[in-house]
C-alpha cells in the first residue's frame, strides 16, 4: 500500500495545530477534504489517527509513529529538492570521462581548467586510456562520457564530434627520413618503430597500412604512454605514429604526412540509454566550443 506523500502532510498539519480547521486554513483547502483524506488513510492502515476531544484533536500512538518516520520523509524530500536544485543550477556535480592518453597530454589539461574556472562546485574524475579501456569503462558505467575516434564509438551510442586531426610519422631530425616531404607505405620496411601497445587504434591502422603495402616495420618499443613514445622518437630509438597537433611543436621532431592522409576524426560519446547529468552536458556543450579547430584537418 503506498501512502500519499501529500496525506502524510495533512497528519503532521493536524498533530502540530490539533485542530482540523486550523490545518484547512494552513493547507489551504476545505476542512471536509482534509477530513475525507485523513479518515481514507485511518481506513487503509486500519487504525484512529485522532482521537477527537470537545475542541481539540490529539494524534494516537499509531499517528505518533507514522509522524516518526514521515519526519524523515520530509527531511529526505526536502534534501532531495535541494540538492536537485542545486545540480541543475550546478552548483553541485560531478564530471566521470575517459580518454586516450594523446589528448590527455595537450588538450584536456587547458580543458579542464578553463571548466573549472567557469564551474568550480563541479568534481572531475578523469581516467586515460585506450579506446578498448574507455569503452570498457562506459560499458561498466564507471565514467559518463567518453573521447574516442569515430571509428572505435560502436553503433547505437550518441556522440558529438569535437575535433579532427591528422597522425603523421614522427621522426627525430638526424633520421634518414626526415628530409622526405611526405611517407608512403613502402617507407615503413624495416623502419625501427616505437608503437603504442596493440589495444590503441594508432597501432591498429599503422599495421592494418603496413599489411596493405605488404611491408613491416622494426618493433623496439612498446608503450601505452604517450610522452614516452614522444621521447623515443626525439631520442632517435624509432619512429612513431602520433597526432600532428601533439608534437609539432616539438623542435627536436619532424612530422611527414601519409600520402595518403591519415585523417582521425574525435568525438565525446556516452550510451545511448544512459541519462546524461547536467554537468556531463555541460561539458560536452563546452567542449565542443572549446575543441573546435584543434587540430583541425581538412
Amino acid at each position: 500500500m503506498a501512502i500519499d506523500l501529500k496525506v502524510l502532510r495533512y497528519v503532521e498539519a493536524v498533530a502540530r495545530h490539533g485542530s482540523f480547521t486550523k490545518a484547512a486554513e494552513e493547507l489551504r483547502i476545505a476542512q471536509p477534504a482534509l477530513s475525507i483524506a485523513i479518515k481514507k488513510l485511518e481506513t487503509e492502515l486500519d487504525v484512529v489517527l485522532f482521537a477527537r476531544k470537545a475542541r481539540h484533536v490529539v494524534a494516537s500512538p499509531e499517528a505518533e509513529l507514522l509522524l516518526l518516520r514521515a519526519s524523515r520523509i520530509f527531511d529526505e524530500v526536502a534534501l532531495a529538492r535541494e540538492e536537485i536544485q542545486a545540480a541543475a543550477e550546478l552548483k553541485i556535480g560531478e564530471l566521470k570521462i575517459g580518454f586516450p592518453p594523446m589528448y590527455g597530454q595537450i588538450y584536456f589539461p587547458s580543458l579542464f581548467a578553463e571548466f573549472h574556472r567557469k564551474y568550480p562546485a563541479i568534481t572531475i574524475t578523469a581516467m586515460e586510456g585506450s579506446a578498448d579501456s574507455v569503452r570498457k569503462l562506459l560499458d561498466a558505467g564507471a565514467i559518463d562520457v567518453g573521447m574516442l575516434e569515430n571509428r572505435r564509438i560502436p553503433g547505437g551510442w550518441e556522440s558529438v564530434e569535437v575535433g579532427r586531426d591528422e597522425t603523421v610519422l614522427c621522426v627525430s631530425i638526424g633520421n634518414r627520413l626526415a628530409s622526405k616531404k611526405f611517407i608512403e607505405p613502402k617507407d615503413l620496411e624495416g623502419l625501427p618503430m616505437a608503437v603504442f601497445d596493440s589495444t590503441f587504434l594508432q597501432r591498429s591502422v599503422l599495421e592494418e597500412l603496413c599489411k596493405a603495402a605488404g611491408v613491416k616495420f622494426q618493433l623496439v618499443l612498446q608503450s601505452n604512454h604517450a610522452p614516452t613514445i614522444q621521447h623515443a622518437v626525439a631520442n632517435d630509438i624509432g619512429a612513431a605514429t602520433l597526432l600532428r597537433s601533439i608534437v609539432q611543436a616539438d623542435k627536436r621532431i619532424v612530422t611527414l604526412s601519409f600520402r595518403p592522409h591519415l585523417r582521425f576524426r574525435f568525438s565525446l560519446c556516452w550510451r545511448h540509454e544512459k541519462n546524461l547529468t547536467k554537468a556531463s552536458r555541460t561539458f560536452i556543450d563546452f567542449a565542443r566550443d572549446r575543441f573546435r579547430g584543434y587540430g583541425s584537418v581538412d
